[in-house]
Order: structure tokens, then C-alpha cells, then sequence
């Protein structure tokens, strides 16, 4: 091979040295660069997406094609709009007829995780957050007797799901979808972009963190907070989900106590096991139905609950030290 290319004319050279130069500016061209942009707010929180693609143009296309997916998703599934024709029509009239596949969807994994998690997450218990979401304005704890008759119409079953019709059979039951709404929205957004072409991006919802290919450099670095200030650790990432459940962003405070937004289904307060849960899965929807749950659990319990949907978490207990389930 050496022989060969000593023996080159001048003009073979020429043409040789031409060939490489196009080859390198070909590859220039080919590289990929990080472009970023924030959502307006959506699903009641900020989000992000970032994505390593060939031009500005390209990064804008796929950033519309996700805005476009979550600000649907995020009509559709929000509970407090009079204009929403979803879920706020379902609360209001306690029927939706010819649904949306989407709410269908959402509404049957909020019924399959309510099974996985003996009830720790539970998409009917709408009433009673509202209750405390309402002793949160005012600065006060709720009523006990009051969450107590409102804990009578959080019954799961009686929401009767059909592609022809939902239905409350108890006028009292109330759905909230927040502990599942993000999760299954970056699913379906990240699905879209994949379809169109992006094969490396991050998504960033409020926390519900979806990463999909690597990086020029490598995996995605999710950093896990620490709920006292800082990173606690750094997750290498490539495709996959993070989401984190905790007490130190959405809380307030009652005599000096702290009292998180998470309301544990069966004790009708919010826990005290945990300051935070991080759980890493393929499925972001499922990663956020989990992080609730576990927050919500025993930690024995809560492993049997990873293993079943082939998840990891850590968990930051309420002393400030941390369990890996990888441990």
C-alpha cells in the first residue's frame, strides 16, 4: 500500500489531496450541534427541550412539533380549565362521551398503577388535594373530618372507561391526573421527535427529565438534587427517564411543619418517610407514576414495586441519608 501511494503522478496527488480536504469538510458539516429553548408554561410548570441537530432550522422544526404535542396533551388533561373539553368536562359533568384516546390511555394506566401500588397512587383522590390545596392558599391545615367524608368518594372503580363513553358513577369522585399527566406527555412528545428524525435530545418537564441517543461527547449527565441545596449525584444517561418526587419545591409550612403537595392516598396526609424519590425507567409516564407511589411507601414495599416495572430509585430519606436500589 505504501508503494502505491509513492508511486502517485503529481496530478493523482493533487486529486488525492482535493478527495481528503472534501472528506474533511464534509464531516464539519456533519457534525452535530446543541441547540436549546424553554417552553412557555405548561402542565402548570417550566420545561426545557435541548437537542443535537444540524442547523437552527432543523432544532425549530422539532422544537414546534414538541410544543405543539404538549400544549395539546396539557388542554386536554388539565382538570381546572371551564374551557378544556377533557378532563375538566369529566369532572364537571361526570361523563365524557367519544374521548379522546389519549384521556382513555392516561385514565387506564392511572387505573393499572392504582393496582401495581395497593392503592399508593390513586387518580381519584381528586376531592381531597383539592381540599388541601385550598388549606395551602389560606396557610392552614384542612379539616380532618372533612378529608375524612371526602375520602368516601375516591373510589377507582367508579370510573367506567369505553371509547364510547367515560363514566362517574359517583357524583363525589374527583380525578387529578398530576402525579401521571408530565410523564405520559414527554412519552408521547419524545416519541414524535423520534419518528421525525431527532436521534439525540433531552426533554425536561418540570423535573420529568426523558433523554433519548447520547451526546457528541457522551450520555446525558442527570443531575439528581439534593433536597438540601446542590447536586446529591449525576446519572449517566441515554435512553431512559428521571423523575423525582419531593418535599422541598412544592410545599408550605403550618406552626414550623413542613407539608408537601404529595397526599398519601390512605392516610389522606402528606408522608413523612422520604425528603425526595428518583425513579429512573424507560418510560417516563411510568416514572412518574412511580415516584409518587414510592414516596407514598415503605421502602421493602417499594422495591417489590421497581422490580415489577424493571425500575431503579433513590431515595432520600427524612434523616438526609440516601438508599440506591442498585445497592
Amino acid at each position: 500500500m505504501t508503494k502505491r501511494q509513492t508511486s502517485f503522478s503529481r496530478p493523482r496527488r493533487a486529486l488525492a489531496a482535493l478527495a481528503v480536504i472534501a472528506m474533511l469538510f464534509s464531516g464539519c458539516g456533519s457534525q452535530k450541534s446543541r441547540f436549546s429553548r424553554s417552553f412557555p408554561e405548561l402542565f402548570d410548570t417550566v420545561g426545557t427541550l435541548t437537542v443535537y441537530c444540524g442547523s437552527q432550522e432543523e432544532f425549530d422544526s422539532l422544537y414546534s412539533l414538541a410544543l405543539d404535542e404538549l400544549t395539546r396533551l396539557d388542554r386536554l388533561f388539565d382538570i381546572y380549565s371551564e374551557e378544556s373539553g377533557g378532563l375538566s368536562q369529566l369532572n364537571r359533568e361526570k361523563s365524557l362521551k367519544e374521548p379522546h384516546g389519549d384521556i382513555l390511555e392516561l385514565l387506564e394506566l392511572g387505573r393499572t398503577m392504582h393496582k401495581s401500588s395497593g392503592g399508593k397512587l390513586n387518580i381519584a383522590i381528586g376531592s381531597v388535594i383539592s381540599c388541601w390545596r385550598e388549606a395551602r392558599e389560606q396557610g392552614v391545615l384542612p379539616e380532618e373530618s372533612r378529608l375524612i367524608s371526602l375520602s368516601e368518594h375516591c373510589g377507582i372503580d367508579s370510573i367506567e372507561l369505553s371509547s364510547d363513553e367515560i363514566i362517574i358513577t359517583d357524583p363525589g369522585v374527583s380525578l387529578d391526573v398530576g402525579a401521571i399527566a408530565k410523564g405520559y406527555a414527554c412519552d408521547k412528545a419524545a416519541k414524535l421527535l423520534i419518528l421525525e428524525g431527532a436521534a439525540s435530545f433531552a426533554l425536561d418537564l418540570g423535573g420529568n427529565v426523558l433523554t433519548h441517543g447520547k451526546k457528541p461527547e457522551g450520555d446525558w449527565q442527570i443531575g439528581i438534587k439534593d433536597p438540601d441545596g446542590g447536586v446529591l449525584m449525576v446519572l449517566d444517561m441515554q435512553d431512559g427517564s428521571v423523575v423525582t418526587s419531593g418535599d422541598y419545591e412544592r410545599f408550605y409550612l403550618v406552626d414550623g411543619k413542613r407539608y408537601s403537595h404529595i397526599i398519601d392516598p390512605e392516610t389522606l396526609y402528606p408522608p413523612e418517610l422520604y425528603r425526595s424519590v428518583t425513579v429512573i425507567c424507560q418510560s417516563s409516564a411510568y416514572a412518574d407514576a412511580l415516584s409518587t407511589a414510592l414516596f407514598c411507601m415503605e421502602l421493602t414495599s417499594g422495591l417489590r414495586l421497581l422490580e415489577e416495572y424493571s425500575a431503579r430509585a433513590v431515595w432520600v430519606l427524612a434523616d438526609g441519608s440516601t438508599v440506591c436500589s442498585w445497592e
